[in-house]
């Protein structure tokens, strides 16, 4: 299991040598509403003892992990992505080797996914009519 961030093109290196190995590979996504939502996670975990990340590094992670997840899901055997702005943690989307297996109704997807995610949003909306759900 790796957790981290994957905002430029060379921290992609690392699943595409395990998908080229034969591995399969699977991505669990947390989504949030916003920057400032998740400023405020940083806040929080750095007064119980965890490291401090500053606003833009945070504003960098969040655009940049949207941007290539949308750019690279198709890499991954599955792709999971969660909504996870609220105390309740919302599955938005499961696809299967890129193809939407799973969804919420597109017209019920967060803004943060459907401005982001355009690639994966259009394949969602695409999908709806195969009876995905």
């Amino acid at each position: 299991m790796y957790e981290g961030h994957f905002t430029n093109e060379a921290t992609w290196d690392v699943p595409k040598k395990f998908k080229e190995a034969g591995y399969k590979i699977h991505l669990i996504f947390f989504g949030l509403t916003d920057t400032t939502l998740s400023e405020t996670r940083v806040i929080g975990r750095t007064y119980e003892g965890g490291h401090y990340v500053d606003p833009l590094t945070v504003q960098s992670n969040f655009y940049g992990n949207l941007e290539k997840v949308d750019k690279y899901y198709s890499l991954f055997d599955s792709v999971r992505i969660f909504d996870t702005s609220g105390v309740e943690h919302i599955k938005l989307a499961k696809l299967k080797n890129g193809v939407p297996y799973s969804a919420i109704s597109s017209n019920d997807l967060p803004d943060w996914f459907t401005e982001n995610l355009k690639k994966i949003t259009k394949k969602v909306k695409d999908a709806e009519g195969n009876d995905i759900d």
